[in-house]
């Protein structure tokens, strides 16, 4: 049969009891959730030293934090007299922000997209997904992972998006100088049929022209 808790006569007010009775049913509590069980004031709990009493009395400690906006700031609390869970620090692995749900979001709706196609499709600027860190920590979470590479008009592969885990497509090796150059040629080629194409054109349309007036 389990055994209520003594509580030291320092302690042992209406208030006191009622946060320890709230922890014996429940662990992991915040101080809001405590005031709101207990009855007793966020300020009175916090600034009026009642967790800080219970802490010195070793009657309850840090068991966890929550993490709000991104960041492990509230402490959570539980019965015992351990030593508190230190304050989680903010990495990849356990990085948040709403920027990047939105990156996953766009994902998500339109499939595989490069970080320029993220930032176009996301409403994000393209200075925040290409810099924030937003995807790395997206990948090493596993959230979302390299489905593919596309190649650029210049040369340099750009690594395609794709939400969910998945192995990482591998990455193409980096064009040749030969290449390039060869690239570079096709691409002055294409521009000039396209300019004698439009020369063309505009040949045959004048002489349209000059036959409709004759």
């Amino acid at each position: 049969m389990h055994q209520p808790m003594k509580i030291p006569e320092p302690v042992s007010s209406p208030a006191m009891q009622r946060i320890l009775g709230v922890l014996e049913k429940k662990s992991n509590m915040s101080v809001s959730d405590i005031s709101a069980e207990a009855f007793v004031g966020v300020s009175t709990l916090a600034c009026g030293g009642y967790i800080a009493a219970l802490k010195k009395r070793k009657l309850i400690y840090v068991s966890g934090w929550r993490k709000v906006n991104g960041r492990f700031s509230t402490p959570l609390y539980s019965l015992g007299g351990v030593d508190d869970v230190i304050r989680p620090r903010i990495d990849d692995s356990n990085r948040d922000a709403p920027g990047m749900q939105g990156i996953v979001a766009t994902l998500e709706r339109y499939g595989q997209l490069t970080y320029r196609e993220i930032a176009r499709f996301s409403g994000l600027s393209l200075n925040t997904v290409k810099n924030s860190g937003f995807l790395d920590a997206l990948l090493v979470q596993g959230r979302i992972h390299i489905g593919d590479w596309r190649r650029s008009s210049h040369g340099p592969m750009s690594p395609v998006y794709a939400c969910g885990p998945g192995a990482a497509a591998p990455k193409p090796q980096s064009l040749t100088s030969a290449q390039k150059d060869s690239r570079h040629r096709s691409r002055l080629k294409i521009a000039a049929q396209g300019t004698g194409l439009s020369a063309q054109i505009a040949s045959l349309s004048s002489s349209i022209k000059s036959a409709a007036i004759d």
